[in-house]
């Protein structure tokens, strides 16, 4: 879907953002660690961030790091979501084509063919926003700019979303091998607690991230 929503109908909507490795050196779609989710209130101010995550292993980090998170199978936190869009009405939301190619690699046809009419892939609609408003100045377009770098010129005012070093991959890659040696929380090093939790908050900036900038091209083309 290539058309707006609209402002209501963003309000309603689940914005989610994977975390993991994207792909293998064979260029191949991998499972993602964990999902996050956030849901704006309904006055559009604020709202509430969960973490999936998709590994058993993850229990340690679960049970530390961020409170607001469980463990469920990838296909089984979707099934659960199909039935939150069907019985709210609503959609899900997402930065790029990427979530959805994953989901449609790991989720079985039936699933996937149900959660469809239902995803909503807010890049396109966003670089037309920016190209129409003329967001990046006068000869400099939308293309190949990041979420961090739609929301930067659309927020100017606002502080930028947290990043993370040495990058989420490689931080999900450091805290499976934390999660493999250590069973509890408390037989993680700082350092290692630090990766979990600035992943975290790296995956939530990037959500809600995505939520204000729909919030913008909602208003934008109801207007």
């Amino acid at each position: 879907m290539h058309n707006p929503l609209s402002p209501t109908e963003y309000r309603k909507a689940i914005f989610i953002d994977f975390e993991g490795e994207g792909r293998n050196k064979a260029k191949e779609i991998k499972l993602p660690h964990m999902a996050g989710e956030f849901s704006p209130n309904q006055a559009g101010k604020g709202g509430k961030y969960h973490a999936t995550y998709f590994r058993e292993n993850w229990g340690s980090v679960k049970n530390g790091a961020y409170s607001a998170s469980s463990i469920l199978e990838f296909s089984e936190y979707f099934d659960d979501l199909a039935l939150r869009l069907e019985s709210e009405d609503s959609f899900l939301v997402f930065w790029s084509e990427h979530e959805e190619k994953v989901m449609k690699e790991f989720l079985s046809d039936a699933l996937f063919k149900r959660l469809k009419p239902r995803l909503h892939n807010l890049h396109p609609i966003g670089k037309k926003y920016a190209n129409r408003r003329k967001v990046f100045g006068q000869g400099s377009g939308p293309r190949g700019r990041s979420l961090e770098e739609f929301f930067e010129a659309l927020y100017r005012k606002r502080h930028p979303m947290p990043p993370i070093t040495p990058g989420p991959a490689e931080v999900c890659r450091r805290l499976d091998t934390a999660c493999d040696k250590h069973k509890k929380w408390k037989s993680f090093s700082d350092v290692q607690k630090k990766y979990a939790r600035d992943l975290f908050a790296y995956n939530k900036g990037d959500c809600q991230s995505t939520w204000l900038i729909a919030k913008k091209v909602g208003n934008f083309y109801a207007s």
